[in-house]
């Protein structure tokens, strides 16, 4: 191949080549992308025959070639990495001979791919995905500061790179880059989901179980202890004292829930200025008094209660035995504790209240 030659003043006459240099504007370089102008700087650069970039040759018909340097454009088409082995020699031929030197071909500009784990934790080694992952620098991890990571392990077909999360990694500050000799690539990670903060759970809300809690008398008395119990039906025993008397009708609306069973030997407390019982709900809820309706006297602390009328054909009462009605009286109470009174404030020989909780 003849080339066109532009000479130096001072050429000398033809000699074995050698190369100490390739560079550009901005000085001496050791690596280059395809499509590169480079200046190859040496001894004895005339009557060249080619110039080889990883084994493809330059078009010289462009060239500048002169007695010490040697101007052309890396080809286009030079192998580089990413496409097999190379050797990364730049060859000079000429017609007395030849000269070698390294310089780095590089490969197209990074891609990202993936993340092993889309939210890794810090300390966690994880493998970034992509392509052309050849002559990475460092890896680039956000947080209050980026975080730069240089001890890494890449693949040797740059398909992958493995690193650990460092310490101070925050996903929600950016995304993780790998930069390289081509370029910079990143890749956002997932963050992960804040928990919704916990809402105060609602006093009236149906789905919560209710559950009464620390039943106890207040007053120093020696009355069987009132007792929770679930599920309320018809033929229940109504006291936890006596065995003779139980439920003989219930309107629909009370079945199943559930309910407090008292002591019939209470009703022989007769303090009104004193609460009887008291016990804790976990939620809001309406607390409903059956009342005997043959009570002597009058629990006054009933008077802001709402009285129910809730039955079916008329029948509004709750029903034990076949002698005793009981009405309903209702009152809404939040979470918390719960205290009743006495049953009356005379003494009577007629049972006195239970308690049912909806």
């Amino acid at each position: 191949m003849t080339a066109a030659c532009g000479k130096d003043d001072n050429e000398s006459a033809l000699g074995t080549p050698s190369i100490t240099r390739i560079r550009t504007e901005a000085g001496t370089i050791t690596y280059a992308k395809r499509g590169t102008s480079v200046e190859i700087e040496g001894r004895n650069l005339i009557k060249v025959n080619s110039v080889t970039f990883n084994g493809c040759e330059a078009d010289l018909s462009v060239a500048v070639i002169a007695q010490q340097r040697i101007l052309l454009a890396v080809p286009e088409e030079a192998p580089t990495i990413a496409d097999g082995p190379v050797t990364d020699d730049v060859v000079v031929k000429t017609d007395g001979g030849e000269a070698r030197a390294q310089l780095i071909l590089l490969p197209p500009e990074p891609v990202l791919h993936a993340l092993s784990n889309p939210m890794p934790e810090v300390g966690e080694k994880i493998v970034i995905r992509g392509e052309c992952l050849f002559y990475v620098q460092e890896i680039n991890f956000p947080g209050r500061r980026i975080f730069t990571v240089t001890d890494f392990t890449p693949s040797d077909d740059g398909s992958a790179v493995e690193v650990t999360v460092p310490e101070g990694y925050d996903p929600s500050k950016g995304d993780i880059s790998v930069v390289t000799l081509s370029g910079e690539a990143s890749i956002t990670p997932e963050v992960p989901e804040e928990p919704d903060p916990e809402e105060p759970d609602d006093p009236d809300d149906p789905e919560e179980p209710l559950v009464v809690t620390e039943l106890k008398y207040l007053p120093d008395v020696s009355y069987a202890p009132w007792q929770v119990k679930e599920n309320l039906q018809e033929g229940d025993y109504v006291y936890v004292d006596r065995t003779t008397m139980t439920f003989a009708y219930i309107p629909e609306f009370y079945k199943g829930s559930l309910w407090i069973s008292t002591a019939v030997d209470s009703r022989a407390y007769i303090n009104e200025a004193e609460p009887l019982v008291s016990f804790r709900i976990n939620r809001g809820c309406d607390v409903y008094i059956a009342y005997n309706q043959g009570t002597v006297g009058w629990a006054r602390w009933l008077a802001d209660w709402e009285k129910m009328t809730i039955g079916e054909d008329g029948r509004v009462q709750i029903e034990v035995g076949t002698t005793d009605k009981y009405s309903i009286y209702k009152k809404h109470f939040e979470a918390g504790v719960v205290e009743l009174h006495s049953n009356s404030n005379q003494s009577n020989v007629r049972s006195p209240y239970f308690v049912i909780l909806k």
